[in-house]
């Protein structure tokens, strides 16, 4: 029996809508394949339904304009050798001439050879693409499984395997990285936006040559690569295969930033020193910290100095002592008024070092009476902020200070004394050559630097491998800042604080007469059965305990000059204390001073002092001769001017 008609047609419309599906389903898989072909068979059906239309003389004027344009420009391009131009005018002449032909002559022979001709020389050129394409991914997907990325890392873009990111960046960024390391990222976690530009963390491949010290190492490349506008940062992530990657389309910290003023009174808050390229703050919690302020000459080190001086000022639970070695403290002698103590030569800084490590053990006491482990400023009394200018040159002059520097920079920070310290060279030599006092400054702030080992010097072994890069650092006053809590390094630029500014702070916050011994908070335990004990009462004179410390006269040689080996002191004020009577070198051997426990080590001094006449000899005592010093002569008082007699005018 015969199928009826309707079954018929059924299965007549199912085998077609198969064949359609199939047909569609090859044409899904070979996409790339039959793109030219599909595309040379839709401008010609375009062109065919242009001449049903009709074709005026205006536009076949148009239809040569546009094919004459694209054969000057082949012309052009090979005249000059430049193939990118050649072919872009020939394929465009060609499109076009088929364009005209099928709009002119319609569905014809003449219109179906030129849609031919622009069908295969499209696939001659898109033919050697397309397989190198699919050569470079198949060696894109063994590189990767041998570096143990998993497939759905590679992408599925054929024309561009694996470095399609889910936006304009994120794709640029992984096509860069694929093309240095020939391997591709595994993954892009974060893409942050900024009013600057962006920062984004990618996720590198497991490898010795994909580490993120080794794309640290090749910045440029990348940044050739990547092919944006605008400077580029690269820093090693908190996990060990990520890499951080900044890019500032424009500098927010081109200009000074303006010194805002003090942001808290008191030192339980952390200070403010500037702004970050993402426009956030930047913190240092000095109490309980020791800080570290490096890099090269004019960069800003004193700068940042002034301003957490200005905040240890502000704040009415802290006091600043300042030690400054260059002549005449021209870094710190603007802030005189306002600190405890100012240390400007190398014998009133090792008394000041003498005074603040007192200060520690009286702390210390103090606690250990009241059963607490940490000096509370507010709760106990004031936190001491000591700030060092150039602690390299106060070694150098003063190599005693190198052991107490290491000792506070080891104990004082629990009863809230910390050392503020600026040098350009901070290595293991500035704390004697000992031990390397870098390990107990738990924050380090690093400003511009010549040489990439200052990054190391300040940051650690390895640092500017991670991206500590100082000598990126293209301004005075950035820095970067590296803490428990910051490390991953961030530029910044610190508040400039113009001399109005520091002028205007420091008489705002001196220490007057009345209140340079101010009462700061002291400890009232809460009534109760069993109190604590209270606390010592506080000397009324200067020193550790309250006020400012007291910095003795300072020894000097008959001619004025200051005795700044403290080695010395004790045995120029042993021949002194003497007089007129004198003393043998074998009487001051037996005093026993430090380090002059023998013949040698006195006879040494003692001659130098002998050839530039500070002492003389006294005669003889037995068979010894006795020494003392030269008697110091008055200073002559200027002589008065007659009366009636003009001034003397300098200038003018």
């Amino acid at each position: 029996m015969l199928p009826s008609h309707d079954s018929i047609l059924a299965r007549g419309a199912i085998g077609a809508a198969g064949i359609i599906g199939s047909a569609c389903r090859w044409c899904a898989r070979r996409r790339y394949e039959v793109a030219p072909a599909a595309a040379a068979a839709a401008l010609t059906g375009l062109s065919w339904l242009h001449h049903l239309d009709g074709v005026n003389l205006a536009e076949h004027v148009a239809y040569l304009a546009a094919t004459a344009v694209g054969g000057a420009l082949a012309a052009g391009g090979l005249k000059h050798k430049n193939k990118t131009i050649a072919s872009a005018g020939a394929g465009g002449m060609v499109v076009m001439a088929d364009t005209w032909i099928g709009a002119g002559l319609g569905p014809s022979v003449p219109s179906l050879i030129a849609t031919a001709l622009l069908t295969g020389g499209a696939y001659a050129a898109y033919i050697p693409w397309l397989v190198k394409s699919r050569q470079d991914r198949l060696g894109l997907q063994v590189k990767a499984a041998k570096a143990g990325v998993i497939p759905a890392g590679l992408g599925d873009n054929a024309l561009a395997p694996g470095v399609t990111g889910a936006t304009p960046e994120e794709t640029a960024l992984m096509r860069a990285l694929v093309a240095m390391l020939s391997v591709v990222a595994v993954d892009v976690t974060s893409l942050d936006y900024t009013p600057f530009g962006w920062r984004a963390t990618v996720v590198l491949p497991a490898g010795r040559d994909t580490a993120p010290q080794k794309v640290i190492a090749r910045k440029d490349q990348l940044a050739a690569n990547l092919g944006l506008g605008g400077k580029l940062r690269l820093a090693k992530g908190e996990r060990d295969n990520e890499l951080i990657v900044s890019l500032y389309e424009s500098d927010p910290l081109a200009s000074p930033i303006p010194w805002p003023g003090p942001s808290t009174t008191t030192c339980l808050d952390p200070a403010v020193v500037g702004v970050d390229a993402f426009g956030e703050p930047v913190l240092a919690p000095l109490l309980y910290n020791h800080v570290l302020i490096g890099g090269a000459t004019d960069n800003g080190k004193s700068g940042i100095q002034s301003v957490l001086i200005a905040y240890a000022a502000a704040c009415e639970d802290a006091e600043a002592l300042l030690i400054d070695m260059k002549p005449g403290a021209v870094e710190f002698a603007p802030w005189r008024d306002s600190a405890l103590a100012l240390a400007d030569t190398p014998s009133r800084a090792m008394q000041l070092l003498k005074e603040v490590w007192a200060e520690v053990e009286r702390r210390g006491a103090i606690l250990a009476s009241l059963g607490e482990k940490k000096w509370v400023p507010g709760k106990h009394g004031p936190a001491w902020f000591v700030f060092i200018d150039e602690l390299a040159e106060l070694v150098r002059r003063v190599p005693q200070a190198a052991k107490l520097v290491e000792s506070l920079l080891q104990v004082a920070r629990f009863t809230g004394i910390s050392l503020v310290c600026a040098t350009q060279s901070p290595s293991n030599r500035v704390f004697g050559g000992s031990t390397d006092g870098r390990q107990q400054y738990q924050l380090r702030i690093g400003l511009g630097a010549k040489e990439s080992t200052t990054s190391n010097l300040i940051f650690g072994p390895g640092a500017y491998g991670e991206g500590w890069c100082l000598d990126e650092l293209d301004a005075p006053g950035k820095f970067l800042r590296w803490d428990r809590e910051n490390q991953i390094p961030v530029e910044a630029r610190a508040y400039w604080m113009t001399g109005d500014d520091v002028a205007a702070t420091n008489h705002r916050y001196a220490l007057t007469a009345q209140s340079e011994a101010r009462e700061h908070p002291e400890h009232a335990p809460d009534p109760e059965d069993d109190p604590t004990p209270p606390r010592p009462p506080t000397p009324p004179s200067g020193g550790p305990g309250g006020g400012r410390p007291v910095l003795r006269a300072v020894p000097t040689f008959p001619d004025g000059s200051e005795i700044s080996d403290e080695r010395h002191v004790a045995l120029w004020q042993a021949i002194e204390k003497t007089g007129a009577k004198g003393i043998t070198v074998d009487d001051l051997v037996a005093l026993d001073l430090p380090q002059f426990a023998a013949r040698t080590s006195v006879n040494g001094p003692l001659s130098q002092w002998r050839r530039k006449g500070w002492v003389e000899e006294a005669g003889k005592q037995g068979r010894a001769m006795a020494f003392r010093t030269v008697p110091r002569r008055a200073v002559a008082a200027p002589p008065k001017a007659p009366a009636g007699s003009e001034p003397v005018r300098v200038g003018g």
